[in-house]
């Protein structure tokens, strides 16, 4: 829990929503490593 000067933050009443996010963040990441996994095999990096 995060007390600020102006608000209190509770993770726990954010983790359903950030659970779908990182499922998509997580695809995306591994999408972007292949991608520069192939660029690195065809010599652009």
């Amino acid at each position: 829990m995060t007390i600020n000067k102006y608000y209190v933050l509770v993770p726990q009443a954010l983790e359903q929503p950030t659970h779908q996010d990182s499922d998509v963040a997580s695809d995306m990441e591994a999408q972007r490593q292949q991608m520069v996994k192939e660029a690195q095999n065809q010599g652009g990096l």
